[in-house]
């Protein structure tokens, strides 16, 4: 199954970390079981391979099939099937390490007598399945999350195994690709088109001036963590910058995560372990937010960084330089003179006399070196662990960036390629802080203003013979052995189990190692960092009690350094690593063979005798003592102690002088002691939040989990049944009690200020924060009842933009235990609305929501627990949250237009204020027609319009004739003004149809039952010559006129009633209107949208042509790659849908110069049709919406915008999909990631781009 990379660091939080170590593979396995000596797969009595798959489903490769079972019952037979990722049946999980169960249930595998599969309720010896060869179970391995690179799937996961033209694949193919193996995104291939290439060397482009390689994903949406694997899936890690030379040669043209990830630590840092050492951050950045623990490079900001939630999804770069080379150690170590200490080749010496940092660095170069360079954490070890480095001491190093403001070098010019900032304590952007001491406990660095006056440390090169007055470092020790404070520690020579280390230890009156905090730790990284071996045994294990670890010597663990994933719920031994991630801890197999760390006491070597019991350090005043440990803690859950989220907690704790409490051991006083406190208060549930050291650990049952990837802090939930299981994950703003605790007989300080919220409350009850105004009315109503209560108070429900401002929310409604309604519109097609009518910027749906429940959750709650939404029946009752901001919206009603009135002489036509007469029964020429035209009162007719040249059909009502103004003319028409119109009230022959003008004021739907009463319908405008027909009787009635074109109850799209779909349209500007839904023919011939019960003219038509059927077959294919890229591999793939292909490019560009790529592919920009195909494009560039705001689709204005928008491909627009207050005044339009809406925009701003092309017959592969 797929392990997941959540880490436990030191001294608290669970965080977002990569995988240091992940020692599963994901190679095939059997399973087999002791009791009957059966497989679990197997044909013809010989064990099938079984691998793990994506979705938590085993894969039998030689069948093509998955395992699973017939239903959720005791009994159950397990088989083979095919493979649905969508299968509950087929999921498992492990317990016990080596029993299956059906994920989420307590249904167990178990092997029968007959070597038969079958669900059990109960563990007995035929449950347990081990991987053949092993005692180990099916969890030690896991599959391969394999990232596609390219394709049209925006970077997801290969689906394994997929079906390709009714053929089975479980690994990638390299079927109809030309030799690029590829892989499907869903397990049946034909149902989506979605598919992505495997990653190969060829994705790869090197840097030739630093020899590095880097893999450009800007086609891809994927999270950090995702984006991170998909990197350490190809032997790379996600880029990281730490020079100027490398920040230049970042391109790519759209966001794209780094491995910048913020440590709780040591800040930020880069993921694979190369030095912090440069900064490019955006201005502002990086935000304060809670969440904002991950990097992008912004193309719009020349590439500057800035932080975002790891959960966004944005294209991403690989980065790697070939293997890290392991710090090397010196041949010899070398010699120094007193009071000088050797190590690796250099003496180090620790100076406390007070000089600013150019004072330190003359003195040490006075001694024939300079300020110590640390350039690896093996040094880093030594510096804090042998040279009597104190946890007060604040010492210059050779750190600085004074030559270049925010790019640090040490002072010797040695290459920068370890750092271990404090956290928080390097200055983003400053000209002041420019020299760099190490400080605290850990020896973490801090920038600080180099005229300071503090100790230093030196280094120089160690001499090639003994000077005779060498500090003895060893005193005490065997030969061979080294001293560090009064113990001896040996490396054995020879890989052993960890027993046999064990052993070999108590044979030389040793015992395995143990460590009791951060500076042993040190000691030993500086003693094996740097050796070839990848692991020594420490002396530590839980063999006998999986939940708890113990050294061999000592029940005590007073100190953890647990690498990523570790110790997870891992049965075994502890091993120091070395390498990168020198001194983090392993759980591995004792079986394991391994070089090893002895320890004893030195010769001479006292110990500090442990003091006296009769006398021991008495704990403050409503502090309680800690079992076995020197500290004393403290619950705060009393009234006056207000609630706090983790990280007010623990600067609560260490402003008083501790910290927030670490547990362990699983001493049943201890728990007795929290027992007794926590249920003094209440008899429920009493959570308290912790920080851990996981030596220890009791997780709750279905804990750690991570729910929604937010879930990076610690609990301690005390049941009064469930003793056992007490600990759980939640989001670090949660608002909870706490536990400090402090050195024992240390006297706490004063506590701090209460914490200031980030908000005022008016005294009607209303919240102000960041400009706007909120109200949580705790009234329990429906969701009509809850808008309406907000409306009465000039606001609305609660629309929710940004992640800042939902914690701000749940923070307030988190100790109310009710949800509230929110003011979220959930349509039946899976569409979002504000019922304000502001654009869905911002979303955060529980797990498994929106489930659209029975078809009637079309309004949207906000849950207490954790803030996330949920779909609800909008009848039910709930608190609610009204919003309001400063100001109100102007409304403003346009005056209606007086029409005007008048008439014609008998036997003429009037249009507009003119009136016409055509003489078709006598010839003449041009002069002697305007001379009779004179003479009738008129002049030979001006043709100023398209409407009176369509007048002119009117006039002969048979095939048209475009009269021409010429010298000699056969027919002429006389043009007079007059005053009083006429109107035809029959219908009249328009080639097919007949039209007929209904002057009675009707609204739409009564007008449209008017037109049926004569077996019509109100007019679809299909042609030129019915279009200018009912555009002239409009202008001749001065008064606008219904046609039978109207929005469909489910959209935006607009049809004729009468079937036809548009062929044509003649919109106003700013047409058609978001919020109308009948459309009219108005006065000047331009077509407009009115509510529907709005009264006036309209305009039937009987026809004899028949609508045509649309067709379900979309024959053809979609052409090859566009474009290849400058990295050698295809850089995006044209995605099908219906009778059109789609290539949807991240790369930022601007409106001409999309429309120019589009047409170079043979495309244009896309317009868009109808409902289906706006949600088909507005699901494919919502995956995109955390990396690009929006796309350029091929919508424009034309006359520089002062006239209507336009489909570049012609397309008809008989459908739009206007975002809110739009359009406005941009020239080009955009359809935006985040919600599908459309705006317009000027041309510069830099996008993506959507192009759209007709399917091909044939397709060349």
């Amino acid at each position: 199954m797929r392990i997941t990379c959540t880490s436990f660091v030191l001294l608290i939080q669970i965080c977002p970390l990569q995988c240091l170590s992940c020692v599963s593979t994901d190679s095939p396995f059997q399973l087999t079981n002791k009791a009957t000596g059966s497989c679990l797969v197997q044909t013809n009595n010989k064990c099938n391979d079984i691998r793990w798959t994506t979705g938590d489903r085993l894969l039998i490769q030689q069948r093509n099939k998955c395992l699973g079972v017939q239903g959720k019952s005791v009994g159950s037979e397990v088989s083979l099937y095919e493979c649905d990722e969508n299968s509950e049946l087929q999921k498992w999980e492990c317990k016990n390490e080596t029993v299956l169960a059906l994920k989420g249930q307590e249904l167990y595998i178990e092997l029968t007598a007959d070597n038969t599969a079958v669900l059990s309720k109960t563990i007995g010896p035929n449950n347990h399945l081990a991987i053949s060869g092993t005692s180990s179970g099916a969890c030690t391995r896991t599959y391969r999350e394999l990232y596609a690179i390219s394709g049209n799937a925006a970077g997801k996961l290969c689906m394994f195994p997929f079906m390709y033209r009714d053929q089975w694949y479980s690994d990638c193919t390299t079927a109809s690709s030309e030799n690029h193996p590829w892989c499907a995104i869903e397990t049946n291939y034909e149902s989506s088109n979605l598919w992505g290439y495997c990653p190969t060397n060829s994705d790869w482009h090197v840097n030739p001036a630093t020899g590095a390689i880097y893999q450009f994903n800007t086609q891809s949406a994927v999270t950090w963590p995702q984006a991170e694997a998909s990197c350490k899936q190809q032997g790379a890690s996600l880029l990281s910058i730490i020079n100027p030379y490398e920040q230049d040669y970042v391109t790519g043209g759209s966001k794209l995560w780094t491995g910048l990830i913020l440590d709780p630590e040591h800040g930020w840092k880069w993921s694979n372990g190369r030095p912090y050492r440069y900064m490019k951050w955006d201005s502002g950045y990086p935000l304060p937010y809670p969440g904002h623990n991950c990097a992008i490079v912004d193309p719009t900001v020349q590439y500057s960084w800035q932080s975002l939630p790891c959960t966004k999804k944005v294209g991403y770069i690989c980065y790697t330089k070939g293997p890290e080379e392991n710090p090397k150690q010196a041949v010899e170590t070398g010699f120094c003179s007193s009071p000088w200490i050797s190590y690796n080749g250099h003496c180090f010496h620790l100076n406390r006399t007070q000089k600013t940092w150019s004072e330190a660095q003359r003195e040490c170069v006075l001694e024939g070196g300079d300020l110590v360079s640390i350039r690896n954490v093996e040094e880093q070890s030594f510096v804090i662990s042998q040279l009597g480095y104190a946890s007060t001491d604040e010492l210059w190093i050779g750190l600085n960036d004074r030559k270049t403001e925010g790019l640090f070098d040490w002072s010797d010019h040695s290459t920068v390629s370890f750092t271990s900032w404090e956290f928080g304590k390097l200055a983003v952007s400053t000209d002041i802080k420019d020299c760099v001491l190490i400080r605290g406990e850990k020896g973490n660095w801090v920038d600080r203003v180099c005229d300071e006056r503090h100790g230093f440390i030196c280094m120089k090169r160690s001499a090639s013979k003994p000077t005779g007055d060498e500090v003895e470092q060893d005193v005490g020790c065997k030969t061979g052995w080294r001293k560090h404070g009064s113990y001896c520690y040996f490396i054995g020579k020879e890989t052993k189990t960890f027993d046999e280390a064990k052993d070999d230890c108590k044979s030389s009156d040793s015992y395995l190692a143990d460590v009791s905090n951060g500076v042993d730790n040190a000691f030993l990284v500086s003693l094996v960092g740097m050796r070839p071996e990848k692991f020594f045994w420490l002396g530590l294990s839980n063999q006998k009690n999986t939940e708890e670890f113990v050294w061999n010597n000592t029940d005590i663990v007073r100190f953890t350094h647990w690498n990523a994933e570790m110790p997870g719920h891992r049965q075994g031994c502890v091993a120091i690593k070395t390498g990168i991630f020198s001194g983090l801890w392993d759980v591995l197999p004792c079986a394991n063979k391994e070089k090893y760390i002895c320890k004893h006491l030195a010769e001479g070597a006292v110990l500090t005798p442990t003091p006296s019991t009769l006398n021991p350090p008495k704990c403050a005043d409503g502090w309680s003592p800690v079992v076995l440990r020197n500290y004393c803690f403290k619950l705060f859950t009393e009234p006056s102690f207000k609630k706090r989220t983790w990280y007010e907690a623990r600067d609560y704790c260490m402003t008083i002088g501790g910290d927030l409490l670490s547990i362990h051991s699983a001493f049943i006083v201890y728990e007795t002691q929290l027992n007794r406190l926590c249920s003094s208060k209440s008899l429920i549930i009493i959570l308290c939040l912790l920080l851990l050291q996981l030596q220890f650990q009791h997780w709750r049952y279905d804990a750690p989990n991570n729910k929604n990837n937010v879930e990076f802090c610690v609990e301690y939930q005390l049941y009064w049944r469930r003793i056992g299981e007490s600990w759980n994950d939640v989001h670090c703003e949660t608002y909870r009690g706490w536990l400090c605790q402090i050195l024992a007989g240390v006297i706490p300080k004063p506590p701090p200020d209460p914490v200031t919220p980030d908000y005022n409350r008016s005294l009607d009850g209303w919240l102000e924060w960041k400009g706007n105004q909120y109200y949580l009315n705790s009234k329990l109503m429906a969701m009509e009842d809850a808008r309406h209560f907000c409306q009465q108070k000039h606001a609305d429900l609660v629309t929710i933009n940004s992640e800042a401002e939902s914690v701000f929310l749940w923070k307030q409604i988190s100790n109310s235990y009710w949800p509230y309604w929110i003011g979220l519109n959930v349509d039946l097609d899976g569409t979002f609305t504000w019922m304000d009518g502001s654009p869905v910027e911002f979303q955060r749906w529980d797990e498994k929501q929106p489930d659209f429940q029975n078809n009637d959750e079309n309004c949207a709650i906000i849950t207490s627990s954790m803030g996330f939404w949920h779909d609800n029946n909008c009848g039910y009752e709930h608190r609610s949250i009204c919003k309001r901001s400063g100001s109100s919206p102007a409304n403003a009603t346009v005056a209606p237009t007086v029409p005007p009135r008048g008439g014609c002489p008998q036997n003429w036509k009037r249009f507009k204020s003119k009136c016409y007469n055509i003489i078709n029964s006598q010839r003449e020429t041009w002069e002697g027609a305007r001379t009779q035209c004179k003479a009738m009162g008129g002049n030979l007719a001006s043709i100023l319009s398209r409407h009176e040249q369509g007048l002119f059909y009117d006039f002969s009502r048979k095939l048209p004739f475009l009269y021409s103004i010429e010298i000699y003319i056969y027919n002429f028409i006389h043009q007079k003004y007059s005053p009083e119109p006429t109107v035809p009230i029959e219908y009249v022959k328009v080639f097919n149809d007949s039209i007929k003008v209904v002057t009675q004021p009707l609204n739409w739907d009564a007008a449209q039952k008017r037109c049926q009463s004569d077996d019509a319908n109100l007019a679809s405008l299909r042609n030129g010559w019915s279009e200018v027909y009912i555009e002239l009787m409009a202008l001749n009635l001065n008064s606008p006129l219904w046609i039978g074109l109207k929005k469909t109850q489910t959209g935006r799209y607009f049809t004729y009633v009468d079937g036809w779909h548009m062929t044509l349209s003649n919109w106003d500007t700013g047409e058609p209107s978001v919020n109308q839904d009948c459309v009219y023919v108005d006065v000047d011939g331009r077509w407009k949208t009115a509510n529907c019960n709005k009264k006036m003219t309209s305009i039937c038509m009987k026809t004899t042509d028949i609508p045509p059927t649309e067709s379900s077959d979309f024959p053809g294919f979609c052409p090859e790659d566009p474009e290849t890229t400058r990295y050698g591999r295809h850089k995006s793939t044209w995605l099908p849908f219906k009778g059109h292909c789609y290539l949807f490019h991240t790369g930022s560009t601007d409106w001409p110069d999309a429309s120019a790529k589009c047409v170079k592919y043979g495309a244009t920009l896309t317009s868009i049709e109808d409902p289906s195909e706006q949600q088909f494009i507005q699901n494919n560039v919502n995956i995109y919406k955390d990396g690009e705001s929006a796309f350029w689709i091929g919508l424009y204005k034309t006359h520089k915008g002062t006239v209507t928008l336009s489909w570049l491909d012609k397309t008809v627009m008989d459908y739009t999909n206007w975002d809110v207050s739009q359009p406005g005044k941009g020239i080009y339009a955009t359809i935006e990631s985040s919600n599908g809406g459309w705006r317009t925009s000027r041309q510069w701003p830099n996008r993506g781009y959507i192009c759209k092309i007709t399917k091909g017959e044939t397709v060349t592969y």
